[in-house]
Formats: structure tokens, sequence, C-alpha cells
């Protein structure tokens, strides 16, 4: 019955998207959205770490918890996000270089935190061109029937939308194709570094990507995708990672403190849109050094 559910669903926002302008799809699709996030509770005030603000953030609000239903549908009809009416509630800075590498054949790499819809990157990657996947946790088993379904839904089907920790020789045939892949570092999976931040707070980053991208010679990036309100969006493409950081033997924690150094002033310019995954990365250095 699930799937079924989820088979309905996932065709009948299609389906709205076709026959409608996106201004009219959102307002169909609150009405929905406000209703689910009705039965939502979030977990209450959540302190800043000193190294993004002062104060605190309230996450998972009934409004909050609308917004994230709403940016989900867009994951429903992603082909569709090429079409000029969308393509222009999405703003990029820094795409230059990552269509370059393309031209160029060359793989990239994309690091991004859970921050703002990081979950929307590789369709609005896709929409602007780029032949993009996205690395996921777990085993292909566990992902949802619905997920599932969306990952179908791409604008270039002769490419995968995502793999899974253990495909690494899928991985590197995509890569070595020329194509982007999107890789979350804000986890606890996997080798990790420890990257300082200031003289109170260090981040912990998983350096799967750094290590993917060293391995097969891709251009590393960092990037942020900052919610804009009402289904416009900002996509930030970083500098990407001197190559000479990468080469043999790697200095991983240059590696990483330059991409931290590209994302953080966007997590300090919207701290609303920061995940408690990227909290919870932020380790005060006593807490570090007690480890040792």
């Amino acid at each position: 019955m699930k799937n079924l559910v989820s088979f309905l669903r996932f065709n009948i926002i299609r389906g709205l998207a076709r026959s409608c302008s996106p201004q009219l799809l959102r307002r169909v699709l609150t009405c929905i959205a406000s209703l689910r996030a009705a039965f939502k509770k979030g977990p209450g005030a959540l302190p800043l770490p000193a190294a993004i603000g002062a104060g605190s953030v309230i996450p998972g609000t009934n409004r909050a918890w609308r917004n994230y239903y709403l940016n989900c549908a867009l994951s429903f009809f992603p082909e569709r996000l090429a079409a000029p009416e969308w393509l222009r509630r999405c703003s990029f800075s820094g795409l230059e270089a990552l269509c370059e590498a393309q031209r160029r054949q060359q793989p990239s790499v994309i690091v991004v935190c859970h921050f703002g819809p990081f979950y929307l990157l590789r369709f609005w990657l896709q929409a602007a061109g780029i032949h993009a996947a996205t690395l996921v946790a777990g085993q292909a088993d566990e992902r949802s029937y619905l997920n599932r379904l969306k990952d179908r839904a791409t604008r270039f089907p002769e490419i995968p939308s995502v793999f899974y920790p253990h495909q690494l020789r899928e991985v590197t045939k995509f890569l070595a194709a020329g194509n982007t892949l999107v890789i979350a570092v804000d986890n606890n999976s996997g080798n990790q570094i420890e990257i300082p931040v200031d003289d109170q707070f260090n981040f912990q980053m998983a350096t799967g990507a750094l290590r993917l991208a060293a391995r097969r010679g891709a251009r590393l990036f960092p990037c942020n995708i900052v919610d804009e309100g009402r289904w416009h969006f900002r996509v930030e493409l970083g500098r990407p990672v001197p190559a000479e950081l990468l080469a043999e033997p790697p200095d991983w924690r240059a590696a990483g403190s330059h991409l931290l150094k590209e994302m953080l002033p966007g997590f300090q310019a919207h701290p609303e849109q920061c995940s408690k995954m990227i909290f919870d990365s932020f380790r005060p250095v006593a807490a570090t050094l007690a480890k040792i």
C-alpha cells in the first residue's frame, strides 16, 4: 500500500508540473505541505557554534517543514527544471569553472554540507547542463520506493543519478568520463579530519570526497545552495581546491581548510539554513584535545 501511495503521489505531482506554471503549482502544493507540516514538531532552539554566530536558531518550525516539503516537490520533476520558467528561479555563481571542467572532460567532485536545500543541488546542476550525480549513504535496497522513482526522473537518463559507497568501480567509471559527483562531508562515516576554525572550534570533516578527488585527478569544488524563498535558489560554487594540495602526497588538512573557508561565509550569513549535522561538526577544541 505504501508503494502504491508513493507511485500515485509521484505521478500526480509530475502531472501537475506539466500542466501548471511554477506559481500555480506552488499555490496548489502549499496547502498540502502546510497540512503535513502541522503534524511535525521541532527539536527546540539549538545554540549556534561561535564560529557561525551568536545566539540560537529554532529549526523544525511548521514554516520550515512546509518549505522543506515544497522544496522536495521539485525533485519529482527534475527534467523540467531546465525549462526557462524554472531555470530563471535559480542563480549560479562560480559555475564557469565547473562548465569548463566538463567541456575538457575533466572529472569534478563537489563538496557540500547539510545546508539549505542541499538535496536539490544535483537537480539544479543538471538543469544548468552539468552531468551530475550524488553519492548517498546506505545501500540501494534501503532506499525508499519514492526515492527510487525520483532517481529515474532525470534530465540525463544516460548517466546514473545516485551512487552508493560500495560502488567504487562505478564511481570511478563515472568520473573518468568527465562527470560531476556531489558528496557531503559533514557526516560521521569513513575517515575524519579536524579542521581548525578559530581558537575555540574545529570542524570535523569526512575525507572521502577529498581522497576520491585526489585518486581520480578530479577538480574539487566547495558549494552551498541557498534557499531564497518561494522557490528561488542560489547555487554558490567556491574556488576549487588548488591542485597541488591534492598532489602526492596530499595535504588533507590544507585541502579541507580551503573547502571550509569557502563554505563558512554561507553558514554565517544563513545560520537558520544550517542543519544540526553542521552544528555537531563544529567541535570545541577542548573536547578534541581531551580525546588525544
